[in-house]
C-alpha cells in the first residue's frame, strides 16, 4: 500500500507537469523550442524621404546599429553584465556601467520575446568587438536599423516634425497596427501628420540562430516576405526662402513667419522661433535624454508650432478688414473723411480711446490716409458706423475664425468677437457686450488670429478672389519616383467683393509700404508691394507684439506674408524687416518670383544683380562715413592737443 501510494503520487506529479507543460504553457514552450532554432525578424521598410519644392532633401534615413538583449536567452544575467562591462571603445572609455545594465534587463523581462535596446547609434568599432565576443554574451544581439537625419535642423523642424519612440502606454494599441517594441514612429509635424504614408508596411524573415541568440542566416525553406516602402514626400516649401527667414528673424525673440501662394495655398515659408534641432530625438537615448529634458523645461516653449498654433490679436493689420466691410456696405468711400479727426484720441461716451500717434494726432484724413499712417480714429468711427455683425460677415468670408485645414497636427482656430461670442466666453464673469467694445474689434484688438490666418487674410486681399486651403504637400511618390497622388486645390471661401472694394483695398495696401507708411521696410525694388504694420496688446509682457502682413504684386499677388514677432514693439520697426528680407529673397532668387519680376521689369537687370549693386554703394557709403568720421575725430584730436599747448606753453 505505501509503495502504491508513492508512486501514484510520483505519477500524478509527472502528470500534472506534462499537463503544465503540454496544455497550459504549450504555447510558450513551442514558442521557446522554435526560438532555439530559428528567430522570427521583423524587416522595416525604408521610411519615405521629405524634399522641398526644388528636391532638396530635407528629411532622410541613415544606417544605425544598436546592441539590443533578448530576454529569454538571457540565461546567466550577472555573468553577460559582468562581460558587456570589461568591453571598452577605441578610446579605451568603458561603454557599459553595471547598474544601468541591471535595471535595463529587470525592464526588459517584462516583455521576454521581444528585443530591447540596451545601446543605440553605436559605432561599427564596437559592433565588431560584440560580435566577436558573442560566445561570452548570450542573449545580446546587434540590430542593423534606420535612423532619421534632418539636414537643414531647426530651420524646418515644426514644419517637417521629428520621430521618437513609442511611448509604452500607447503600444498595445498600436501593436495591431504592425508596429513593434521600440518602434519610431512621428511624434509631431509632417512626420506624425503622414506616419502612415511614410511608414510603409514591415516584411518579416526567419533566421537561423545557435543556442547564444546569434543569427547564422536566413531559413531557406521559409519564404520571406518583402516590406513595402513608404512613400516620398514633395512640398511646396522652399528651403532657400525658409532658410533666409531664420537668418533674418530676431534670435533671441519668439514668433512665426509664414508665407504662401494665395493662388493655390501652397506655404512656401513655415518657421517658428524658437526652435529645436530634430536631430537630437534621433540620437542615442542618453544624449537625448539630456537634451530633452532642457528642452521640456524651457519656458519658451520651442516646441510649440508658433505658426499655426500661436494666436494672437492681430492688431491694426486686421483695419483692412474693417475698411474692406465698410467699403463693402457703401459706409465709406477711399474719400470719406470722419466727422471727428484725430487729435491723438477719440471720446466715445466716458471712454477715452488713444490713437498711436499723440496729440496732435493725425487730423483729418481720407480712407487711404488712414491705412497709410494705421490712424486709430479713423477706424474706431468706422467700427461704429459698422457694428460687430458686418465686421464679423467679412471676416468668416476670408476664412477667419475657423480652422484652415493644413496638413500638420496642433492646428488653432483663433476667436472672432463680437457681442454673442463676448457674452458667452466671459458669462462666468459677468461681463457683457458694450458698444463701445467695437471700436476694439474694428482695429484688432478683440480677436486672436494664427500667422497663417493673417498670412491668408492679406493674400485673399489681394487676389480678390478666393481663400485657398494651405497645404504643405504637394505630391507622393514612390521609392522609383512614380506619382502616387498630387494635392487637389482646395477653396475655403469664395470673396464677394466689387471691384471699387478691390481697387481702393489694394491702393490703400500700397500706401502702407510707400514712402511715408508704416511698412517701407518691406518694399521690395520694381515691386509693389501691399502691406499693412500692427502692434498687438501683449497681457503678459510691457512691449506690445509686432505684426506685419503683405502681398506682392499686390494688384495679382504670387505670395503672401505674415510675420509677428512677440513682444518686439511695432510692426514697422521689427516685423516688416523680416518681410522685406523673404519677399526680395523671393523675386530675386525664387523660379517664380524672379519670372514675375521679369514680366514687371523687362528693361531692368534682375532684382539679385540691383540688390547686389545696392549692397556695394550701402558698402561703400558707409567705409566713406567711416573715413569721414576718423578724419573728424583725428581733426578735433589735434584741435584739442594745439589748444593744450596753446595753454600750457608747448608748441603744435
Amino acid at each position: 500500500m505505501i509503495i502504491a501510494v508513492v508512486f501514484s503520487m510520483f505519477f500524478a506529479v509527472i502528470l500534472v507537469s506534462l499537463y503544465m507543460l503540454q496544455i497550459v504553457d504549450a504555447e510558450t514552450n513551442i514558442r521557446l523550442s522554435n526560438e532555439n532554432s530559428m528567430r522570427e525578424s521583423i524587416v522595416l521598410p525604408p521610411r519615405g524621404r521629405i524634399f522641398d519644392r526644388n528636391g532638396v532633401e530635407l528629411a532622410r534615413n541613415r544606417p544605425s546599429y544598436s546592441i539590443c538583449v533578448l530576454p529569454y536567452k538571457l540565461r546567466q544575467r550577472n555573468e553577460v553584465i559582468q562581460s558587456l562591462c570589461k568591453i571598452r571603445d577605441t578610446d579605451g572609455t568603458v561603454v557599459f556601467d553595471s547598474v544601468s545594465l541591471a535595471q535595463q534587463f529587470r525592464r526588459a523581462n517584462s516583455r521576454r520575446f521581444d528585443l530591447h535596446r540596451i545601446k543605440e547609434d553605436v559605432s561599427i568599432d564596437l559592433v565588431s568587438i560584440i560580435e566577436e565576443h558573442y560566445l561570452e554574451l548570450p542573449g545580446i544581439v546587434v540590430e542593423t536599423e534606420s535612423r532619421r537625419e534632418y539636414p537643414f535642423g531647426a530651420a524646418t523642424f515644426h514644419a517637417i516634425g521629428y520621430m521618437g519612440e513609442i511611448p509604452e502606454k500607447e503600444f498595445d494599441t498600436l501593436r495591431n497596427q504592425d508596429y513593434y517594441w521600440g518602434d519610431l514612429m512621428g511624434r509631431s509635424g509632417l512626420e506624425r501628420y503622414y506616419e502612415s504614408e511614410m511608414r510603409g508596411k514591415c516584411g518579416r524573415e526567419y533566421q537561423e540562430v545557435n543556442a547564444f541568440g546569434k543569427s547564422m542566416g536566413a531559413v531557406s525553406r521559409i519564404q520571406r516576405i518583402e516590406p513595402v516602402y513608404g512613400n516620398d514626400l514633395y512640398l511646396s516649401l522652399d528651403i532657400n526662402l525658409q532658410r533666409a527667414v531664420e537668418k533674418a528673424f530676431p534670435d533671441s525673440l519668439k514668433g512665426a513667419v509664414v508665407a504662401l501662394d494665395p493662388r493655390n495655398g501652397d506655404v512656401l515659408v513655415m518657421y517658428s522661433n524658437p526652435s529645436v534641432d530634430p536631430n537630437i530625438f534621433s540620437a542615442a537615448t542618453s544624449v537625448k535624454g539630456r537634451t530633452w529634458t532642457a528642452v521640456a523645461a524651457d519656458r519658451n516653449l520651442p516646441l510649440n508650432n508658433r505658426a499655426i498654433a500661436g494666436v494672437y490679436p492681430p492688431g491694426s493689420t486686421f483695419k483692412p478688414l474693417t475698411g474692406i466691410a465698410g467699403l463693402s456696405t457703401g459706409k465709406i468711400t477711399r474719400d470719406t473723411r470722419m466727422s471727428a479727426s484725430c487729435g491723438g484720441s477719440y471720446r466715445f461716451g466716458n471712454r477715452i480711446a488713444k490713437c498711436h500717434k499723440p496729440p496732435p494726432g493725425h487730423g483729418t484724413t481720407n480712407y487711404i490716409a488712414a491705412n497709410q499712417w494705421s490712424c486709430n480714429v479713423y477706424f474706431y468711427q468706422l467700427g461704429l458706423m459698422l457694428d460687430d455683425d458686418n465686421i464679423n460677415k467679412y471676416a468668416r468670408m476670408f476664412g477667419l475664425g475657423s480652422l484652415t485645414g493644413i496638413d500638420l497636427p496642433g492646428e488653432r482656430m483663433g476667436y472672432l468677437s463680437g457681442e454673442a461670442a463676448y457674452n458667452e466666453r466671459f458669462a462666468n464673469r459677468g461681463w457683457r457686450w458694450t458698444r463701445g467694445l467695437v471700436m476694439d474689434l474694428a482695429i484688432g484688438q478683440q480677436q486672436v488670429l494664427t500667422p497663417l490666418q493673417l498670412a491668408l487674410m492679406v493674400g485673399g486681399m489681394g487676389n480678390a478672389k478666393a481663400i485657398h486651403k494651405p497645404h504643405l504637400v504637394k505630391e507622393k511618390r514612390n521609392k522609383d519616383g512614380i506619382l502616387v497622388s498630387q494635392f487637389k486645390d482646395s477653396i475655403i471661401s469664395r470673396l464677394d467683393l466689387n471691384q471699387y472694394t478691390i481697387d481702393v483695398t489694394h491702393e490703400a495696401l500700397s500706401a502702407v509700404v510707400k514712402p511715408g507708411g508704416t511698412g517701407t521696410r518691406a518694399a521690395v525694388p520694381g515691386i509693389t508691394v501691399g502691406g499693412k504694420t500692427g502692434s498687438a496688446q501683449n497681457p503678459h509682457g510691457d512691449k506690445t507684439h509686432a505684426v506685419f502682413i503683405s502681398c506682392a504684386p499686390v494688384d495679382n499677388p504670387v505670395i503672401s506674408v505674415a510675420v509677428v514677432v512677440e513682444n518686439a514693439g511695432g510692426g514697422g520697426a521689427m516685423a516688416a524687416p523680416v518681410a522685406g528680407v523673404l519677399l526680395k529673397q523671393f523675386f530675386a532668387e525664387n523660379t517664380e518670383g524672379k519670372a514675375v519680376y521679369a514680366k514687371l521689369n523687362p528693361d531692368l537687370p534682375p532684382l539679385a544683380a540691383r540688390l547686389a549693386q545696392e549692397s556695394r554703394q550701402a558698402a561703400a557709403w558707409a567705409a566713406r562715413q567711416r573715413v569721414e568720421r576718423a578724419v573728424d575725430e583725428e581733426a578735433a584730436g589735434a584741435d584739442q592737443l594745439y589748444q593744450h599747448n596753446r595753454e600750457t606753453g608747448g608748441s603744435r
